[in-house]
């Protein structure tokens, strides 16, 4: 009997915990601030890294933007979220104050200025730059530093897009309805200009068009075997 007081002495001490403090926390944005991501409702959907190419054949190199695209249910406030770029170079830029929530299905682009081929930017990312034709992999991070999703790879040259002396081209996500990870090179196209009875290049300066072969902000064109899909199973 002596064996089993300590025991009993311990059930009798031991008090109901209350909730636990030590869980983490998640940023819904209903104060205003920004929102805590969940890996894969949010993707880096397009980079065009080659620069812009106006129509009289100027090209300027760091005229520059990425697209992010909501892939979840809900709006979502990138304020302070983080770009974060590995391979040839390494840097980290935090997405500023945003007055505006991403809607669920919708792109915005972030480019490195408003004054080349893209004067209508969702935001502007002084300092953003992405090296030429060399291995890099962006990361986008929410405000808590999660990984959301990555785009490319610090091994291999840029898994599309390019400039050819004559015209730049995007590197585009194949928008696939389930799966496609940004770190896999069959994830990426190229810009293909395509037949269709929206424009999605409309974001592109009238004097870019000719030369500059992007959908900032709008969505992505098919790439060019066909193998892509969107909307529902409705």
């Amino acid at each position: 009997m002596r064996c089993l007081l300590p025991a009993l002495l311990l059930v009798a001490c031991n008090g109901d915990p209350g909730e636990t403090t030590q869980t983490v926390g998640y940023r819904d944005g209903l104060d205003g601030g920004p929102n805590s991501g969940e890996r894969g409702n949010l993707n880096i959907s397009e980079i065009l890294w080659a620069g812009s190419v106006r129509n009289d054949g100027t090209w300027d190199r760091k005229d520059q933007f990425i697209e992010i695209r909501n892939e979840g249910n809900r709006p979502m406030n990138l304020s302070g979220w983080f770009v974060e770029l590995d391979g040839a170079a390494e840097r980290v830029w935090r997405i500023p104050e945003m007055d505006f929530e991403l809607d669920p299905s919708q792109h915005m682009f972030i480019a490195t200025k408003s004054t080349g081929c893209f004067p209508e930017p969702d935001l502007v990312l002084p300092g953003l730059e992405i090296p030429f034709g060399d291995p890099f992999r962006l990361t986008l991070r929410d405000a808590d530093e999660r990984m959301i999703e990555p785009a490319g790879s610090t091994e291999h040259p840029p898994y599309a897009g390019g400039y050819d002396t004559v015209k730049a081209r995007s590197m585009e996500k194949i928008q696939l309805m389930f799966g496609g990870r940004g770190s896999d090179p069959h994830s990426w196209h190229y810009y293909t200009p395509a037949e269709v009875d929206i424009p999605n290049n409309d974001k592109v300066a009238v004097n870019c068009r000719e030369n500059t072969l992007a959908s900032p902000g709008r969505p992505n064109s098919p790439d060019y075997s066909g193998a892509y899909a969107a909307g529902s199973f409705e």
